[in-house]
């Protein structure tokens, strides 16, 4: 059955198409109709002929190879670093593409030849260049470069950093993460790009003919021999066209093969729940493989100190989470939580303050701002960062994913191996040891993301809304599986989740624009809200006001007398600061005010509607009100327009303003 298009072609992109085709394939054929068939093997198997074809090959493997060896490095640089001049490098190193090739051989010749800027000094010491076959592999290089160059940048922007920055945060050195992961996930595109420059270098013709000449058995590449045949022997000219336009085919069917190559091992992984993709048995135990009988101790829980200032965002943070101690960071988008994570991680520099772990200075700035001895590479600095993407290395399976860590700190490939199998067993999926991450459901491997952070054995494992990317389904199992193994190490954990924060947390601390605005333990935080964002996670309407004559005033206009509910006695303190949070089922929306006395009512407007689940949530200014769809409905033509909030006094707790 054919595949249908889920748009169809125009006609006209069609027939422009067919003749652009056409203008590429028929003077190929023409060529072909022109080949002396009877002749052919002849001509193509004479001793100049073969001799140019060989020196060709020889010459372009040589080249592709010069292509790789300088191509990747000057590749890396211009994707991955940030200096002045970087466009103009680029386009000189690009420069190749669009130069005449005989411009480049005069370059080359005034740079290699025996009177050129570095000719002279070779001459001296008996080394000549121009004009043998070392010249025929500088020109071809100097001519395809540019295309492994460019092939390979593209892939390394595509790719990112994210991979090399989770490699970095697990030990490995930047030559390590170059190694072990950088390379493998841009693997296609070297092959792809060394063999468009193998290709390149085998037709080039101008660079080749002005610096190298044309010297049979030295010098005389294929495309040269096809030029001096085309005025002596014309048949023998189409015959060896047709071989180089043969060579050339294939050379490029196979780039395109390899630059199109996206292997289903490295896709991304599912988003179905665990239960829908049972682990599968790898290769089966083995003795090197086995647990041993005493497993290594756990790097010791640190204590970590933090005071940041990061300027351009406006970030100034203080904090310290104790050894074993847990401590969730919550905020609103844009607070300081990314930003504080990447400090401690070494992926963010601070302009000011001091970052230190069991009194090992990681980062210190301000006074020696900029000092190179102030601040530690993130490999060195002993802490794990699992992100909410669990960003496993596609080209690795999960065993040899949780065996990165510790091989990256130089333990043996056996020890690695061991440790990496208890970690997997650790959080539930040993069973998939051998998979390859697009192989796995999300859940199973965030699971894998876990075992690998903790295989690493970081002096501080720091976690960036590890849920939140799941299902409802994985969510609550991947949850108790970190209360489990995060207990007795120093963990600091975002999240956007007031359930994290109580089932994973010991401490919690609220950061706000930049700044913590308060701390305490979840039940202090979450029962009590002092802030209008912990009060949303939390689930509740908060109010904050004055005492005034046993009330609370909001405000000119607003004074609610809340003093029959709990700690009605703060009450009694006029002019105190205080707050009361009323949970939003227990308050009720009506287009007149109750007559119940024993109701506070509060008139505003209703802003809108949101749909959570089994009941809407009316909003308005002051209080929000949770309400069935029957309900809510008929409230629907009023958004915009003046309603009565009410609760029952009683439900509503009074409490200080500020913590004590």
């Amino acid at each position: 059955m054919s595949r249908v298009p889920a748009t169809g072609i125009p006609a006209g992109v069609l027939i422009v198409a067919a003749v652009g085709a056409a203008f590429v394939v028929l003077p190929l054929a023409a060529m072909v109709l022109r080949v002396d068939w009877h002749r052919f093997i002849p001509l193509v198997t004479s001793e100049s002929s073969l001799s140019a074809l060989l020196l060709s090959l020889r010459t372009s493997v040589a080249a592709t190879v010069l292509c790789v060896v300088f191509g990747v490095p000057m590749a890396v640089v211009l994707a991955r670093a940030r200096f002045r001049g970087q466009q103009l490098l680029r386009a000189l190193v690009l420069l190749p593409l669009v130069l005449p090739p005989v411009v480049g051989g005069i370059a080359l010749l005034y740079t290699f030849g025996r009177r050129g800027l570095l000719g002279g000094v070779l001459d001296v010491l008996g080394v000549e260049i121009a004009f043998s076959t070392t010249a025929v592999v500088l020109a071809q290089t100097f001519v395809a470069l540019p295309f492994l160059v460019l092939s390979l940048e593209g892939a390394l922007r595509t790719v990112g950093t994210r991979y090399e920055v989770v490699a970095a945060t697990l030990g490995a050195r930047p030559t390590t993460a170059l190694r072990r992961v950088t390379l493998p996930l841009v693997l296609p595109a070297v092959i792809s790009g060394a063999v468009l420059s193998f290709a390149r270098a085998l037709g080039e013709f101008g660079a080749t003919l002005t610096f190298a000449g044309s010297l049979q058995g030295t010098t005389r590449t294929l495309p040269l021999e096809i030029y001096l045949q085309r005025e002596t022997d014309p048949d023998t000219a189409v015959a060896l066209s047709l071989v180089l336009v043969v060579v050339a085919v294939v050379i490029v069917a196979v780039a395109h093969r390899v630059g199109g190559f996206a292997p289903t091992r490295g896709a991304a992984p599912t988003d179905r729940p665990s239960a829908e993709a049972p682990g599968r048995a790898d290769d089966g135990p083995r003795a090197d493989d086995a647990p041993a009988g005493t497993a290594p101790p756990a790097a010791p829980a640190r204590r970590l100190e933090v005071t940041l200032r990061v300027d351009e965002r406006d970030v100034d943070l203080r904090l310290v989470v104790e050894p074993g101690e847990t401590v969730a960071v919550l905020g609103p988008n844009g607070a300081g939580k990314s930003t504080l994570l990447g400090a401690v991680a070494g992926l963010v520099r601070p302009d000011a303050g001091r970052i230190a772990l069991d009194g090992t200075v990681l980062s210190e700035a301000g006074r020696d701002r900029g000092d190179a001895s102030s601040w530690l590479a993130p490999h060195l600095r002993g802490v794990s960062l699992l992100a909410q993407e669990p960003l496993l290395f596609p080209h690795l399976t999960v065993l040899e994913n949780v065996a990165f860590g510790p091989r990256s700190a130089g333990r043996p490939a056996d020890e690695a191996r061991r440790t990496a199998r208890r970690r997997l067993d650790e959080v539930g999926v040993l069973d998939l040891a051998g998979r390859h991450p697009g192989e796995l459901s999300g859940g199973q491997a965030q699971r894998v993301a876990v075992a690998r952070a903790l295989a690493s054995e970081p002096g501080v494992l720091l976690l960036d809304e590890p849920l939140a990317a799941l299902d409802v389904v994985v969510t609550p199992a991947l949850r108790r599986t970190l209360r489990r193994v995060l207990a007795d190490r120093t963990v600091m954990i975002v999240t956007h989740d007031a359930l994290d924060a109580y089932t994973l947390a010991d401490r919690v601390v609220l950061v706000e624009g930049g700044r913590v605005v308060d701390e305490g333990t979840p039940t202090e935080v979450f029962d009590r809200p002092r802030t209008r964002f912990a009060a949303r996670l939390a689930g509740v309407n908060l109010v904050t006001g004055v005492v005034d004559r046993g009330a609370v005033r909001v405000d000119a206009d607003t004074r609610l007398g809340v003093g029959t509910g709990p700690g009605a006695d703060l009450l009694m303190t006029e002019g105190g600061a205080v707050s009361f949070a009323v949970p939003p089922a227990l308050v009720t929306v009506s287009f007149d005010r109750p007559d119940d006395p024993s109701r506070e009512c509060v008139r505003g407007e209703l802003l809108d509607l949101e749909p959570r689940g089994d009941v809407v949530r009316v909003r308005g200014a002051l209080l929000s009100a949770d309400l069935g769809p029957r309900r809510a409905a008929e409230l629907d033509d009023h958004v915009g327009r003046p309603v009565w909030f009410s609760f029952d006094r009683a439900a509503a707790e009074v409490y200080p303003a500020e913590r004590r």
